[in-house]
């Protein structure tokens, strides 16, 4: 028998080194901290190997709603773990995708090549995206992967190419594709800037209505951030022109308006968590104004 070298978590996908005995890990970091949660029965481990054997799941490419041409959902069905989607971001300077699935199989990477034109990189939110990353990186090549360096701890299988960045921002594809690093959900959380359009993960979760964002320490267990960590994220998108806001998950996404949305609901936020919002944000006319 082939000895494994990793398990997957069954709870939140992430992969995950076995112990020096070859078996799986006592527990899982990701859903063994407050952010996240050990599922009813405890934890349970799965192989990516057994994964794509069962036949059970398929990822499967989808058009976003904020810009169908150039950014596409890449996603498992049925849905798996925390079920987040990556997006591949298709610039005129290469492709980039934007958080790692679970599964990855060889018609996923086909398809990414043949008809997407392949990948130059990926770019890691938080670590409650990890998943698969390495294997993502071996399957084109081992492009670099970028997390940043708050979230070192997490990661338990980096990539070969494995590159972590510092400070609040980072450029790449010769600055055709922006990274932001204004923390709160986890220190290194991240959000992404391309044409206008945000990809925000869990910095900040797109509502039902589609009209409004939230922000919290951690969306399952329900635990909020705190004013300053939002106004934060705030300050750290007013420089830039945001249109749409594309979210962690299929259909959430906000097209149009996404700047003003972020900067009201940041301020509805702070004002329903008993909090004086003015204090944080001023007036209206001083913090719309931004710079391209």
């Amino acid at each position: 028998m082939t000895r494994v070298s990793s398990f997957v978590c069954v709870t939140c996908g992430v992969n995950t080194l076995a112990d020096p005995s070859g078996k799986p890990q006592e527990s899982c970091i990701i859903c063994d901290e407050p952010r996240q949660y050990v599922r009813q029965g405890g934890q349970e481990w799965t192989t990516l190997e057994e994964l794509k054997s069962s036949g059970k799941y398929t990822n499967v490419f989808t058009p976003t709603m904020a810009d169908p041409e150039h950014l596409i959902s890449i996603s498992t069905t049925p849905s798996y773990a925390i079920g987040q989607r990556g997006i591949l971001i298709k610039t005129p300077k290469g492709n980039i995708l934007w958080d790692c699935i679970t599964l990855i199989d060889d018609e996923t990477v086909r398809k990414i090549k043949e008809e997407h034109g392949g990948l130059k990189a990926i770019v890691i939110s938080h670590p409650h995206y990890y998943s698969s990353l390495k294997d993502w990186s071996e399957a084109f090549g081992g492009i670099p992967i970028y997390t940043h360096t708050n979230d070192k701890q997490w990661l338990q299988r980096p990539a070969d190419n494995h590159i972590f960045w510092e400070g609040t921002s980072l450029d790449l594809l010769d600055g055709e594709v922006k990274v932001l690093c204004p923390g709160g959900h986890f220190d290194g959380s991240s959000l992404l800037l391309w044409n206008k359009n945000l990809l925000v993960a869990d910095t900040m979760m797109v509502a039902a209505s589609r009209k409004s964002v939230s922000f919290m320490y951690s969306f399952p267990n329900y635990w909020p951030l705190g004013p300053n960590e939002v106004q934060t994220i705030w300050k750290t998108v007013r420089p830039y022109e945001v249109n749409n806001i594309l979210g962690a998950w299929i259909g959430k996404e906000i097209v149009g308006n996404g700047r003003n949305i972020i900067f009201n609901s940041a301020r509805l936020y702070t004002q329903y968590s008993g909090h004086d919002s003015n204090k944080f944000y001023g007036s209206d006319s001083d913090e719309l104004s931004f710079s391209k």
